[in-house]
């Protein structure tokens, strides 16, 4: 290493060390983007699979702010 090497390539040089660092920093940034593909593809097919399980099931009435007789908010203090 020269002693005129700007302080971006010495950063860059990583003390001689370059050959073993930015491989392993290229392994973690693919595994990254392929984590995150996949998560996005599986978020994708989870989806589908909800609107098609709903598409099937009969929908049902949500309950209304009284509750019928006898549920839960009957019950004596």
């Amino acid at each position: 290493m020269t002693e005129d090497m700007s302080p971006l390539m010495s950063f860059f040089h990583m003390g001689g060390y370059w050959p073993y660092i930015w491989p392993a920093y290229g392994v973690v940034a693919v595994l990254l983007i392929g984590l995150l593909v996949w998560t996005l593809v599986a978020l994708k097919r989870s989806k589908l699979e909800l609107e098609a399980l709903e598409a099937l099931a009969p929908r049902r009435r949500r309950r209304t702010e009284t509750s019928p007789a006898g549920g839960p908010d009957d019950a004596q203090p």
